[in-house]
């Protein structure tokens, strides 16, 4: 079988910078000064091609990951240069396509098991119209090839660091990617994991160098189904005619493919795993090229390999010791900077290959799922993370009944329709609202912060959208917000003597269910304004009084009639006490009092400035809805900010 050409990624005079007044936020003072920035990539020229490991050694502040984020277009900034492929210029969603990047942190999700997070994140990453027996079979294979497949129903929670790395890796080989970008994909592991992790992607280099001849030579299609990989697209088209074969990455895996990892004070024996190393020093560029030719590279420069000696510890020290003033060697280092035809990139394995077209015209013809799917996975996954969770939300629900507990002993004592009970009556609502929008508010207040890196990370690969993300969240929690606020209302309910009857307790419980999403959305709207849990509370503060103020119950509304509107406090607080007091005739009134009475409902719905007209209850009701969407579409706009701004490596 004809091999086809491989794919030579090639990167030139990569710039990135960052001002150095980046933490202020105050767009006033940026105009009032010069802005000035440091250079963290300088001139950087490169490449590789399909089938060589390579790694990227440097000290800490060299700049390994910002290069691999730079490469991978993952990165976002004063970013300047050219990626090409195969002599061809590549924008960022082609790189997101043909390429997948392994961040240090772990998976989020981890109460699912390793095969339930490969099968969920297969509907996102294959083609629209591939079928349940290929997703399956597409996970049975990455599982194999990482050497999960004894822990494939083990709880992400429950793997040791290693396997946990190892499904990251697996997660990234759904789409069988040419490229693959590893940012320090040993850290936090010791020396036998890490080996085990670097060996496994030495191993895929390996495979698909003999892809083609272990295919032609697989005799069975069940001895093993790795070597199925590229069969499964024909099989595509028998059971599904309509699936496009030339639209489907998958067919990635007739190329070789390239890993390139940044890593930190590699172990000889993970040194000698790679094929080719790129060395750094302060953003710029020591040495490329093969890991046996490096040494001969220093050794030019007048620096003698030691016996017995990690390579990877020699090359990062010597360039240590070149930046001490009283060092001779630190001048030949420096000449490599300087010197305009010291040949850095003589002898290396950069490669003029033919532009593969019909490549990346697959790559772009890629559909994935449409946009209402995507919200129903997502639903699924916050619901099967909740039902995972009962425990803790069994406990956080134990702890939000106690204060209903407690304010059914406090007005266990009202009873009847009277003046003394009007008092105890409206200020039991006003406690019920706040006590439901603040739970609501609250219970949310850190999401986004802490959500945020995963979030940037799966929006920013195009595992699904933002808006799909956002959707599902916001419709997770409305069943959640409905059956808390009934619950909690309902025990005050049949404790408290209020006499109204099970209509208004349905109708009660409606409005405290619209407040708890209002609230839900007045949390995510202060969760999103900074990234960090502490500003997000602290700002909290002030948004908190303000809406409690123009409530309705520490202030008289009506001097202000303008800032009650925007308060959800008042909307919820108006509309219990005219789905309260509307209709209630004959208050009881003794002559004995030394204050005025109120003889109707309607009195006391005047008594607290809050309107009686038939289109109140209503119009409260909509409002919240309103308020919460406004909130919600704040939310969104900020998220989406922080998303777009950065990176997501």
């Amino acid at each position: 079988m004809q091999s086809n050409p491989d794919l030579c990624l090639e990167w030139k005079n990569i710039n990135f910078s960052v001002p150095t007044n980046e933490g202020n936020n105050f767009k006033f003072w940026h105009s009032c000064q010069e802005q000035k920035e440091i250079n963290i990539l300088h001139d950087v020229s490169g490449g590789m091609k399909t089938g060589d490991l390579v790694a990227i050694l440097g000290s800490s502040g060299a700049g390994k990951t910002t290069l691999l984020a730079a490469i991978s277009q993952r990165l976002r900034g004063s970013l300047t240069g050219d990626i090409v492929l195969n002599g061809v210029a590549i924008d960022r969603k082609e790189m997101t396509r043909l390429s997948s990047f392994l961040p240090q942190f772990e998976i989020s999700v981890r109460t699912f098991s390793a095969f339930e997070h490969l099968y969920f994140m297969s509907h996102f990453k294959m083609h629209r119209k591939t079928t349940k027996v290929q997703k399956l079979q597409r996970v049975n294979d990455v599982l194999r090839t990482v050497g999960l497949t004894g822990s494939a129903n083990v709880r992400i929670q429950n793997l040791s660091g290693g396997e946990r790395k190892r499904l990251s890796l697996a997660e990234e080989l759904i789409t069988n990617p040419p490229f693959l970008f590893c940012d320090e994909p040993t850290t936090g592991l010791d020396s036998f994991s890490a080996l085990s992790v670097v060996k496994t992607l030495r191993q895929l280099c390996k495979r698909q160098r003999q892809g083609h001849q272990s295919s032609s030579r697989s005799s069975s299609s069940n001895s093993t189904i790795i070597q199925e990989d590229f069969s499964s697209s024909i099989e595509m088209e028998v059971i599904n005619p309509s699936y496009d074969s030339a639209t489907d990455i998958s067919l990635g895996e007739t190329f070789r493919k390239s890993v390139i990892c940044s890593i930190h004070q590699p172990t000889s024996d993970i040194y000698e795993l790679f094929t080719h190393v790129i060395i750094m020093d302060a953003g710029r560029v020591i040495y490329q090229g093969t890991t046996d030719d490096a040494q001969k590279f220093f050794k030019k420069l007048g620096f003698h390999f030691p016996q017995n000696c990690n390579p990877a510890d020699f090359y990062l020290k010597t360039i240590s010791d070149s930046h001490s003033t009283n060092s001779n060697n630190g001048t030949a280092v420096k000449l490599r900077f300087d010197s305009e035809d010291s040949g850095l990139y003589s002898d290396s394995w950069l490669l003029q290959k033919p532009y593969s077209k019909h490549y990346l015209q697959r790559i772009n013809n890629f559909k994935k799922i449409s946009w209402f799917y995507q919200v129903y996975l997502l639903i699924l996954r916050f619901g099967t993370e909740e039902t995972r969770n009962i425990k803790e939300g069994l406990t956080s629900l134990a702890f939000y009944m106690i204060t209903s507990v407690t304010l059914s002993v406090m007005y266990s004592g009202v009873a009847g329709l009277n003046q003394l009970s009007v008092q105890d009556i409206t200020g039991s609502i006003y406690i019920f609202t706040t006590e439901v929008i603040f739970t609501a508010s609250y219970g949310v207040m850190f999401y986004f912060p802490s959500s945020l890196p995963i979030i940037r990370r799966e929006v920013g690969e195009g595992t699904y959208s933002l808006s799909a993300f956002y959707v599902a969240t916001t419709l997770s929690i409305i069943p959640t917000a409905f059956f808390k606020s009934y619950l909690f209302f309902g025990l005050i309910y049949a404790s408290v003597q209020y006499t109204r009857g099970w209509a208004t307790f349905i109708t009660m419980g409606f409005v405290l269910s619209l407040a708890g999403i209002a609230g839900t959305a007045y949390g995510f709207f202060i969760s999103s304004i900074f990234e960090k849990d502490k500003l997000a509370s602290e700002m909290a503060a002030p948004f908190d009084l303000l809406f409690l103020i123009f409530g309705g119950a520490y202030y008289n509304v009506d001097s202000l009639p303008f800032f009650k509107y925007l308060s959800l406090f008042f909307y919820s607080n108006e509309a219990l006490m005219y789905n309260y007091w509307v209709g209630v005739e004959g208050i009881e009134c003794s002559q004995n009092l030394n204050h005025p009475c109120v003889r109707t409902g309607i009195e006391v719905l005047q008594q607290n400035s809050f309107r009686s007209q038939n289109y109140t209850f209503l119009f409260d009701c909509s409002a919240l809805v309103v308020l919460a969407g406004i909130f919600h579409l704040m939310a969104y706009c900020f998220i989406r900010k922080y998303v777009n701004r950065t990176g997501y490596y």
